[in-house]
Formats: C-alpha cells, structure tokens, sequence
C-alpha cells in the first residue's frame, strides 16, 4: 500500500526554491521587500561655453522615488551641489572641464554622460553679433537686422551658380566643440535665407598649429573656393602669417602647402581678391595710423609685397575688398564708421566714405543685380 505524501513536509523546500530562481513576488536588485526600483535618467547636462562670473544653470531629470543627486567636475564631488540643478559661476578658466550627475535612490544609482564646460573670459568677440544690412547699390545700405549671433570676421562671396556664401569665426556657447572655429552659411535666394552655420573642416593643416582663424573666402578661376586665413605655430607667442586652403563644396577644405605672405612681422585678418587678373592682399600693419601692406599675386598662392597702403583719417584696415565696376573698393572698420576707399589702379587709393553705420570687420557683396549686401559685427543681443 503506497503511503499518502504529506504535503506539509514539502513545504520549506519549496519555498527555498522559488526564493532561489526569483519567484514568488519582485523586489529591486540587491534590495529587499519595499526597496525602489533604480532611478532612470532622462537627460542629462548639456555642454556649454560659459564667460568668468557669469551664472549657468546646468540641469538633469530621472524618473525614480527617493531621488538624491550629486553633480561632480572631472569625477569629483561638487560640495552643496546635490539637487537636479547646478547654478555654475565659474572664477577661473580652472572650473571648467568635464561635468556630470550621480542620480542614486536605495535601489541603486545611474550617472549622466558627461558634458564638456568651458570657460572663457568675460570680455571677448564672443559678445559680438553679425548683423546685415541691404541696398540697391554699394554706397547706401538700410536698417541692420540679425544675420548670425556671436560671430565675427566675416567674409563673403558670390559663386557662378549665384550661391552666396559667408564665412565668420563663430562663437556659439551652447556648442563648446564649435566654439571659435571658422564657419559657414550658404543662402540661394540672394542672402534673403541662409543656412544654418556648419563649422568648417581643413585637412592638411600643418602639425603644431593652431586651428585656423580671420577666414576671408574667394572665388578662383575655375569657380572653385580659396580660403585665406591666418596661421601660426601654436605657443604663448605666435608670429602669424596667412596660408590658405581649397574647397569645392565651401566646407571641406585642403590645405595649401606653405604660408602666402608674411612680412617679417606678425599680421592678421587679410583681405583677398582677384581683380583685373591679378590677385590682391591686404593686411593691417598694426595701429591704425600705419595704414595696410600690400602684396600681388598671379596664382593666389606666391604674393609680393608693393607699396604699403597709406592711413588716412586713423581707420583700420581690418575688413574685405570687392570689386565695384572698374574700381576695387576695400570696406573697412571705424575711423567714426564703416568706411570704403577705392583705387582704380592698384596703387592710388581715394580718401575713405564714411557709410554711417557702426560696427567692424565688414565685408560686402552684390548678390543680385541691384541688390547689394552689408554684413559686419556689432554688440551682441541687439
């Protein structure tokens, strides 16, 4: 006679069973009945451009009970830094670097991806915005109005196909990757729209030396881009000169083997045209009152310098020159306004016109017949 099982017997090893595999009812990892579940992130602190003594909030949210947050710098706790928001006022280009949060609850902890932070002076171009102004010729221009924020040393040209495109040193907080790298916009309709800015790409840059910076676009001969710029070995230093590079798409470029002009003493920011087929260089030598070097080229590439461009009335020969009928025209930064002054020789240049409009670094274009462009820096958030 088989004997009846006594379920009761069975009971304690069942229960260590089910304990074993997880059944019997859901608890959070490692904890134990009534444990929350591990905190979620749902976005994390987002990298930023941030000036000395200015104040930016970063922020983080993750979804959990109990939550407590703990913001870190380079891995390293922030002391009182502890709530989803982190109000950051940095002292020193120090406080920068790699940020993130610790997100923890009794059931575990996630932490954020980091964001990078920089730091950078108060005072800089980075307060500048580009402004554009139009006219029906090159001599009047209306009311400015927005162009690109934090953005300066602006270039432009007008392509065969009629495609404008400007290049500027671009200045964007919110992009720290981005920031104070040449970039570009395009517009097809005469610069009534443009693209939004993409940072340029150059391969080829010499080893040592700074990222490129005071870009001026050209068209060539065969309807390609040149881009000048100002170049330099990296160091506390540097003795800049200008080199170049090539593009056909206006964001990918190749460097052009050497330097094109250097005249014994640091300069930046030239100005480049092919006019009358010969190619033109200016530069500011200095203080305003020393006026501009000169130099000529066939190729674009090997440029010799000829007679310095004389100041008159203190302006600065920082800006763009343009060809405008016969004459070439150079637009150029105050003096009382921006300014042009032209020469229809090469050599001979006529007293600055004033435009009556403030700002600096200008450069001009005809995008259109009778349709003319004015772009030039000026306080930002106006």
């Amino acid at each position: 006679m088989r004997r009846p099982i006594l379920l009761p017997a069975l009971l304690p090893a069942l229960a260590l069973a089910l304990g074993a595999c997880g059944g019997g009812g859901g608890t959070a990892a490692g904890g134990g009945p009534g444990t929350p579940a591990p905190p979620v992130l749902v976005a994390g602190p987002a990298p930023r451009v941030v000036p000395l003594g200015a104040t930016w909030t970063f922020s983080a949210s993750a979804t959990g009970t109990g939550l407590a947050y703990q913001w870190r710098r380079g891995g390293q706790p922030l002391p009182g830094a502890t709530t989803a928001a982190y109000a950051f006022t940095p002292a020193s280009p120090q406080d920068g670097g790699s940020l993130d949060v610790v997100v923890s609850n009794g059931g575990g902890s996630v932490t954020s991806p980091s964001a990078e932070v920089k730091v950078v002076s108060a005072g800089g171009p980075w307060n500048q915005d580009l402004k554009v102004a139009v006219g029906a010729d090159p001599d009047h221009f209306g009311t400015p109005t927005a162009f690109v924020a934090q953005a300066g040393v602006v270039s432009l040209a007008r392509r065969t196909s009629g495609q404008l495109i400007a290049v500027f040193q671009w200045f964007p907080f919110a992009d720290p990757a981005a920031f104070d790298l040449v970039a570009a916009s395009f517009s097809a309709d005469g610069g009534r729209t443009w693209s939004a800015p993409k940072t340029l790409n150059f391969a080829g840059l010499p080893a040592g030396y700074q990222r490129p910076f005071d870009p001026t676009i050209t068209v060539r001969e065969d309807g390609s881009l040149r881009l000048y710029f100002t170049c330099s070995p990296s160091g506390p230093n540097p003795v800049n000169g200008f080199c170049s590079a090539t593009s056909t798409d206006g964001l990918n470029f190749t460097v052009d083997a050497g330097q094109r002009f250097y005249p014994g003493r640091s300069t930046v920011d030239c100005a480049v045209l092919r006019w009358n087929g010969q190619w033109h260089l200016t530069s500011p030598i200095g203080a305003p009152q020393e006026g501009a070097y000169h130099a000529v080229s066939d190729d674009g590439l090997a440029f010799t310098r000829v007679a310095d461009i004389p100041s008159v009335n203190n302006v600065n020969w920082t800006g763009n020159l343009v060809a405008v009928g016969d004459a070439l025209r150079f637009y150029g930064t105050p003096g009382t306004s921006l300014w042009y002054a032209a020469t229809t020789d090469g050599q001979t240049w006529s007293a600055p016109v004033n435009l009556g409009i403030q700002g600096g670094d200008p450069a001009v274009v005809e995008a259109e017949p009778g349709r003319w462009l004015l772009v030039f820096s000026g306080p930002g958030g106006n």
